[in-house]
């Protein structure tokens, strides 16, 4: 993944790169791209999308949650209905972005004689494309049993009360949220 992150600041530092003082255009490359090279671009521009696509879920819940939910909700009955449907919108962005993570975790093309496997780091390993989509996909399983658990513990405050099920949704809702926030600390130095 750090290889992907180096790939991308080296072909933007040659576009970058000057040909000649003085000069306002840079002469056209007339060479012809390999194939590993074509991918790899392919790739990149993939790549690109997915990030641009990560930053748009992520801006709109959160312009969604800056908007307020059901602040016409009057009874029990309207908040229950509200909370249900901002909570089914919400998830889906949540899944939306989690998917987006996950694609941007796929390796990109291998160029020749680099090494399949990554060198340790001066901190420790260096963890394969693989070993790193592992990771998230362990963080998402754990992440989903901690907020059935913190959203159970919400509703039983109630204690049985009609109150229980809008503070449940509540939870949920607040708490996707904050796992999309979560997930942007942690992935979105390097993605997003």
């Amino acid at each position: 993944m750090r290889t992907h992150i180096v790939a991308l600041i080296f072909s933007a530092i040659l576009c970058l790169t000057p040909y000649g003082h003085g000069q306002q255009n840079q002469p056209a490359d007339h060479r012809a791209l390999t194939p590993e090279q074509q991918a790899y671009r392919q790739w990149e521009a993939h790549y690109r999308q997915l990030q641009a696509q990560g930053t748009q879920i992520f801006d709109a819940e959160m312009a969604r949650e800056k908007a307020g939910d059901c602040p016409n909700a009057s009874s029990t009955y309207d908040f229950n209905v509200c909370y249900g449907k901002q909570l089914d919108i919400t998830e889906a962005n949540l899944k939306s972005f989690e998917t987006t993570i996950h694609d941007l975790l796929a390796p990109a093309p291998q160029a020749q004689g680099e090494p399949a496997t990554p060198s340790p780091g001066p901190a420790g390993p260096n963890l394969t494309d693989a070993q790193l989509t592992a990771e998230f996909e362990s963080i998402e399983r754990i992440w989903r049993q901690y907020r059935d658990t913190a959203c159970t513990a919400a509703y039983h405050q109630f204690g049985g009360g009609t109150g229980a099920p809008s503070f449940d949704l509540q939870c949920r809702l607040q708490l996707a949220r904050d796992h999309m926030r979560e997930l942007r600390m942690i992935y979105g130095e390097s993605f997003l």
